[in-house]
């Protein structure tokens, strides 16, 4: 067994690899196209031929794993306080109890160490956010794998080789015909009126700060949310509950993806202001929205032990799969 580069040569091999291991193990990516995959791992600014191995044996490509890092930072991040990022592993099954996925993880996790990583991640944060279907529907699709899938054997594997489970997520999923609004909806939206905080679609040309919120919550993300999207000339729908120039809670953008799916990066709420119903009324809006400019479903992912799961499970959606964020120490 021999492991190198991967080369643009190997594509025909990788997408048969691909499609025997969604055959074999059950692995939820979408089905293997070349263009999709030049897209993911050789398209992107993240792209690094160092972190994209093959393995031979027989003259043959018998199994793949890919990497990558981040090179655009939030505040606080750094090349050295960053992960290496494990994106996939796959071995061909006519060739596994052979060591192959070992040897390959170690190559990759020894190029980790020589790019100065301390850690590598199996994370939703992986800056090569790779589609998979969501059981249980007509093939529809999330936009980004949130770690390592608790039903695949790999991650069995992973674990097996030092990886540590750092939070465990459960994929949420809402066919969105099947959405009703609940009635308590608007009695919370008056009672947060009464209280001083408005609730519904924001309007830019209010001018609310948000950063106390961001302060509180610890979010550089949620900060870089709303400040990129804001400063946008059109800036998508956002939905926010804000009081005397503040803004305590919000969710959104909302966008509809190629799918179908209506697409948001997440919900957030000021820590003074929670127990208020806010991430209730905003969300619902939410749902209400992506209905109007077109989408089919919504999905999600939330930590098993978050309390919002609660209120995805009010307004109507399922789960459909847990994973696991692993990481090792290098």
């Amino acid at each position: 067994m021999t492991i190198r580069i991967f080369t643009v040569q190997d594509l025909a091999a990788i997408g048969a690899l691909w499609d025997a291991c969604r055959k074999n193990d059950g692995a939820l990516y979408r089905p293997f196209d070349e263009a999709y995959f030049k897209e993911k791992f050789l398209d992107g600014a993240v792209y690094e031929p160092a972190l994209l191995l093959v393995s031979c044996e027989d003259g043959k490509v018998t199994g793949f794993i890919a990497g990558c890092r981040k090179h655009a930072f939030l505040p606080g991040e750094t090349e050295q306080n960053t992960p290496g990022y494990l994106t996939t592993l796959m071995v061909s099954p006519a060739y596994r109890k052979r060591g192959t996925a070992s040897a390959l993880l170690d190559a990759l996790e020894e190029r980790f160490r020589l790019l100065g990583k301390t850690k590598a991640d199996v994370s939703s944060l992986n800056p090569i956010d790779l589609h998979w279907l969501i059981p249980g529907t007509p093939a529809h699709e999330h936009n980004n794998m949130p770690g390592a899938d608790e039903e695949n054997a790999a991650t069995g594997f992973l674990l097996s080789h030092g990886y540590k489970p750092t939070v465990h997520e459960v994929a949420m999923y809402l066919n969105l015909s099947d959405y009703k609004k609940a009635d308590f909806v608007e009695q919370k939206r008056s009672e947060l009126l009464r209280q001083g905080i408005v609730a519904g679609r924001y309007d830019p040309k209010e001018n609310c700060e948000w950063d106390g919120m961001c302060d509180r919550v610890g979010s550089e993300y949620w900060r870089k949310v709303l400040r990129d999207e804001l400063a946008k000339p059109s800036p998508r729908p956002l939905f926010c509950a804000r009081t005397e120039g503040h803004i305590v809670g919000f969710t959104g953008p909302a966008d509809v993806e190629e799918s179908g799916r209506g697409w948001f990066t997440g919900i957030c709420t000021d820590p003074l202001y929670e127990q208020k119903g806010i991430a209730t009324v905003l969300f619902n809006d939410l749902m209400n929205c992506f209905i109007s400019i077109g989408a089919k479903y919504s999905s999600l992912f939330t930590g098993t032990e978050n309390h919002a799961q609660r209120l995805y499970l009010k307004t109507g959606f399922r789960p459909a799969r847990r994973f696991a964020m692993l990481r090792k120490e290098l």
